[in-house]
């Protein structure tokens, strides 16, 4: 898979269109397009927007490597089933795996948890 193709699976996969994708990114949905198509290769600077908005990891975007936490993210942020309450604690949930990710998870779990509004989760003690 290309980077083009994944970039556009991942969009897909969020429910963006084109046009929903390049106004988070300040781009054209041609430039988007061409970047999906593999006529144009993203810059660092777009990589690392696709990848913030996309909720992957710049590496998954260049080589297709994909590791659990990566791919768990963006399906607790994109799920429209699930309340505010069960994001933040499923985020929760993950910062404490988070001492045991890599440094490219590491940068997904932090923007994931700033993207949820700052309240505490109340934990049940074991």
């Amino acid at each position: 898979m290309s980077i083009g193709e994944r970039i556009k699976a991942k969009r897909l996969d969020l429910k963006l269109t084109q046009q929903d994708l390049s106004r988070e990114l300040h781009a054209t949905p041609q430039h988007i397009s061409a970047i999906e198509q593999n006529k144009r290769l993203p810059s660092l600077a777009m990589l690392e927007k696709l990848a913030e908005q996309l909720g992957v990891t710049i590496d998954y975007i260049v080589t297709g490597r994909e590791s659990i936490l990566s791919g768990l993210l963006p399906a607790v942020k994109a799920d429209p089933r699930l309340t505010l309450k069960a994001r933040k604690a499923l985020a929760s949930i993950i910062e404490e795996l988070h001492d045991t990710a890599s440094a490219a998870e590491k940068v997904v779990i932090r923007k994931i948890a700033s993207d949820l509004p700052a309240r505490p989760v109340k934990r049940v003690a074991p």
